[in-house]
């Protein structure tokens, strides 16, 4: 299973990404298409008595997986942007510029979603586990993945 989800994943996420080129509507579309899927299904599992067993498993990996989706489709946006509003640049340069960031961050989303991948094929389906404590170390997980990308490279020093 660890094998289907990096692909799965890494799918979304780059679709979520590539899709920025259509002047960023693409990445809005898939943001708001996937967020909208995953709301109902959960929606949908909470309210016909499978909560638990859905929550306990999506905690865990959640935190790295869903991340990874939002920062893909942040890289596309930025593509989109960049093809919108080019500046005083041509829309070519413009977009240059922009992937050469956005492929920096897109890096780290594979790495997120390598993270997810590894959590949901190991620790998301066990099922010996009592839910309040996947319950317990998914919020660390999320309170790991906050911290992150609130204070990673944050010091006196780092560059604008």
């Amino acid at each position: 299973m660890f094998g289907y989800y990096i692909m799965n994943n890494i799918g979304i996420a780059f679709q979520t990404f590539a899709s920025g080129l259509l002047f960023g509507l693409g990445s809005l579309f898939f943001l708001l298409f996937n967020g909208l899927t995953i709301g109902a299904v959960a929606g949908h599992l909470s309210q016909i008595g499978y909560g638990q067993t859905f929550w306990s498993f999506v905690i865990g990996h959640g935190a790295f997986e869903l991340s990874a989706i939002v920062l893909s489709g942040a890289a596309g946006l930025q593509l989109g942007w960049a093809l919108v509003a080019p500046g005083r640049l041509s829309r070519g340069e413009a977009l240059r510029l922009s992937a050469r960031q956005s492929i920096q961050m897109v890096g780290g989303v594979i790495v997120f979603l390598l993270i997810a991948a590894f959590i949901e094929a190991y620790w998301s389906s066990m099922t010996q586990l009592a839910p309040w404590i996947k319950y317990t170390v998914g919020a660390g997980l999320w309170l790991l993945v906050a911290a992150y990308l609130l204070l990673a490279g944050r010091s006196e020093h780092a560059p604008d």
